[in-house]
């Protein structure tokens, strides 16, 4: 049965293959991976039953912050959209909230029946920094797609007529696709090949090296290295060195939401934990090191002061 399955699924599937790796869909892809990364940064222990555990974390990631509001039950739920207001001496802070949900809306007090917790100190989302990132992996996607196929083509069909344009469009279809196909050419004179320049792989891996470092740089500016980098990119005194620059990346990330989550937890009696899942170490234990506020936080998310 699942052979069955799968056979139909690809026979469905397969003829909008080549339409995979044009730009749109590629954007979409790369939107959806890029949030992957940012998704396994942080894990949330102790959470009220009423909220999944990723729901406050991709609020953040799209909004800038994820507010936590108490329903007429008593639950605690994530509300996905909101809005704040309630003027204070400060533009970005705010007394009361307006949140929705697909069953829920109202208004509630921040600091009583609704708890922000942001994304980072300004609030600010991630999904514009993921928005460009997907884009240029998706132009290189194309490149690389378009460079592969340059490889193997050798000739540029010729043709004046459009009948002639629909044989020889199949014709490099067919091609593109790896089958084999015969052009009828019933005009004689009237189709031509022009051959092409040989191709070399020097361009492809070109491409591919940019590639990785634009997958690179984005990791990079939400604290992660990549383990190729550490073993191919630098040296062991470079390693080193940059890696307080990648703790200055994640953790205010990683101090504002256990700040936020702390003030839920005074107000509420839960105790609720953020455990930042980076290991800058190189061993198995998590270093959650946070330089800015001079604080040790332990390998359960809990700050210590001592």
């Amino acid at each position: 049965m699942l052979n069955m399955f799968l056979s139909e699924y690809w026979e469905k599937y397969s003829k909008l293959n080549r339409y995979d790796m044009t730009f749109y869909p590629s954007y979409r892809y790369w939107i959806d991976a890029l949030l992957e990364y940012p998704m396994r940064l942080f894990t949330l222990e102790g959470l009220p039953k009423s909220i999944p555990e990723h729901e406050p974390e991709i609020i953040s990631f799209i909004r800038g912050y994820a507010p936590i509001v108490q329903l007429g039950s008593g639950d605690w739920i994530a509300a996905p959209e909101s809005g704040m207001f309630g003027l204070t001496d400060y533009y970005d802070m705010f007394t009361q909230i307006n949140f929705a949900t697909p069953l829920h809306y109202g208004a509630r007090d921040i600091g009583k029946n609704a708890f922000i917790i942001r994304n980072t100190a300004l609030k600010n989302p991630l999904m514009p920094k993921v928005k460009r990132y997907a884009s240029l992996l998706a132009h290189a996607d194309i490149s690389i797609v378009c460079e592969l196929v340059n490889l193997r083509e050798s000739d540029v069909l010729e043709v004046i007529s459009d009948s002639q344009r629909a044989a020889a469009d199949q014709y490099m279809l067919d091609k593109y696709e790896g089958k084999t196909h015969s052009l009828v050419n019933k005009g004689f004179s009237m189709l031509k090949h022009n051959f092409t320049d040989n191709k070399s792989q020097a361009e492809n891996s070109r491409l591919w090296d940019l590639r990785e470092r634009i997958l690179a740089s984005y990791l990079e500016e939400i604290g992660i290295r990549k383990p190729q980098q550490k073993r191919e990119r630098q040296t062991v005194s470079e390693v080193l060195g940059d890696s307080p620059m990648l703790r200055l990346n994640v953790s205010d990330m990683h101090y504002t939401r256990q700040k936020d989550w702390d003030k839920f937890n005074d107000k509420t009696g839960y105790n609720v934990r953020v455990k930042c899942n980076i290991n800058y170490d190189d061993d198995d234990a998590i270093d959650n090191y946070i330089d800015d506020t001079k604080k040790q936080i332990d390998n359960k998310g809990g700050y210590n002061d001592n």
